[in-house]
């Protein structure tokens, strides 16, 4: 078998980047070839439409969040779970306050543009509120539905509020506030207030 072409690989990684500094309608394919270094006649080869393109980069953060998420359950207390989630978008503090969160702003973007990309539009964002979800069902929580969406609207409003304040520590201390939260139940607490 001949070695796979890191052609395809390079233009996933240009996409992800434009698309999450300059969001999915103002990212062009010549951008995206241009970024990448591949000439712009072959990104047809491996993409035929913006679209397809887009698809592939929704569908590659989805394996990669479910990828690390596999990394994490290696620990067996879902708490120390969540922390490490937390720990994913303050390693790109800086890029969400500059961009917004990668995954959130794409959801939001393609939720609005119709034509049938409303569902794949959340398709990583549910990947992660499902995770989270479980893993305070696995912290005995009755309402872990309810808690999985505050926990994910917590770090979507920290993240359109440091994008919006270019503020990267409004996402730090929110993100603070969700673990000692998290931590809160793990401790066996009542928990559920972020205040």
């Amino acid at each position: 078998m001949p070695p796979k072409s890191d052609k395809r690989e390079r233009l996933l990684k240009a996409a992800r980047r434009l698309i999450h500094q300059q969001g999915f309608q103002r990212t062009t394919l010549a951008d995206i070839a241009e970024q990448s270094g591949v000439p712009l006649g072959n990104v047809y080869y491996y993409f035929r439409t913006k679209d397809e393109i887009v698809r592939a980069v929704i569908e590659d953060r989805t394996q990669r969040f479910l990828a690390l998420a596999e990394g994490w359950e290696q620990d067996p207390d879902p708490g120390k779970r969540l922390h490490c989630f937390l720990e994913m978008p303050v390693s790109i503090d800086r890029s969400i306050a500059a961009h917004g969160c990668p995954v959130g702003s794409l959801s939001q973007e393609l939720s609005k543009k119709g034509d049938g990309h409303a569902e794949l539009a959340g398709q990583t964002l549910r990947a992660q509120l499902d995770w989270v979800t479980e893993q305070f069902r696995l912290l005995g929580r009755a309402d872990a539905e309810l808690l999985g969406h505050q926990f994910i609207a917590t770090l979507q409003g920290s993240s359109l509020l440091a994008n919006t304040l270019n503020r990267p520590e409004v996402l730090i201390e929110q993100v603070e506030r969700l673990k000692q939260w998290v931590q809160s139940f793990s401790a066996g607490e009542k928990g559920g207030k972020t205040t």
